[in-house]
């Protein structure tokens, strides 16, 4: 028998979500879905069928969609994902945006030297804590197009994350304005001698590990039974991860940086615990916390001005 899309679609009608299906038929044929939508007929091959059939029954077993298709969107951008990365979420972009404006602003009151080059004294150096695919460093690079005065840095633990991050970059096309690093946390930053400049700026953006026990052993099930568990949960009430980061931060970066500005991404019942923690490590930092599109508290933003 022949099968077409419109036959594929019929079959499974009553245990998938349309859109989910549509979707993995356009991926499987390396079509758009508009493709899917108005060409209903077309035929596919037995080949075709096969992987249509296995990767329809990967969803419904509950893998995510986006491990599926081996892509996900993130602030208008199109990323490679695979299972050793989180899924980039919207909310997310949060960290985009808010750091970018500031980036923006430190960018206009930079002072040059007669020549338009940076002072060592006015380095901003910008680095994405747990990168993953990459998605919130490649965004900022793609935005701030080639800007000689930021250091840009992705730091992970996982070597499998990084070459995902990796391919990311080159896929658009700025691998050369970010240095990927291998390490946990801050380390690999903390010795990269990019930063041996005193009273220069930096910018932390953490999307760290912050789910407590209890949060991720409810969390549904395409989240806990297939994403990385090392990226999705952390002890301490989900705080472990962000304490041990602004540990590095007063311990090794503090006290050679003259702004410090960290932008860590939590869970929304975290806002009071997670500012106890802040004021009991920085009593004088200045803490904003920020909500996402649902109203959910989803972003502490800590400033340190020495």
């Amino acid at each position: 028998m022949i099968m077409t899309i419109k036959n594929i679609i019929q079959k499974y009608k009553n245990k998938l979500d349309a859109f989910d299906t549509e979707i993995i038929i356009a991926n499987s044929l390396a079509k758009p879905r508009e493709f899917i939508l108005t060409h209903p007929e077309a035929t596919v091959t037995s080949h075709q069928s096969s992987v249509i059939e296995k990767n329809i029954g990967r969803r419904i077993k509950g893998e995510p969609l986006a491990y599926i298709t081996e892509h996900k969107e993130f602030y208008g951008l199109d990323f490679s994902v695979n299972k050793h990365t989180l899924i980039p979420r919207p909310e997310t972009e949060i960290l985009v945006e808010d750091s970018l404006k500031l980036l923006r602003n430190m960018l206009a009151s930079t002072k040059h030297d007669e020549d338009g080059l940076r002072s060592q004294s006015d380095g901003i150096a910008v680095a994405d804590i747990g990168t993953g695919s990459g998605n919130i460093i490649i965004s900022l690079a793609h935005e701030l197009k080639n800007n000689k005065h930021v250091s840009l840095f992705g730091i992970d633990m996982s070597e499998d994350a990084l070459e995902v991050a990796q391919k990311n970059a080159k896929l658009h096309k700025v691998a050369d304005d970010v240095d990927f690093l291998h390490g946990s946390l801050l380390e690999p930053l903390i010795r990269n001698l990019k930063l041996e400049i005193r009273n220069s700026k930096i910018v932390i953006l953490a999307n760290l590990p912050y789910l407590s026990k209890d949060i991720y052993e409810s969390a549904p099930k395409d989240v806990k039974d297939f994403e990385p568990k090392s990226a999705l949960y952390s002890p301490k009430q989900g705080l472990g991860h962000y304490e041990e980061l602004l540990s590095q931060i007063k311990e090794s970066l503090a006290c050679r940086m003259a702004h410090v500005t960290c932008y860590m991404e939590i869970s929304p019942e975290q806002k009071t615990s997670l500012q106890d923690l802040i004021k009991e490590i920085f009593p004088e930092a200045k803490t904003e916390f920020k909500k996402d599109l649902a109203g959910k508290w989803r972003v502490a933003k800590v400033t340190l001005t020495y």
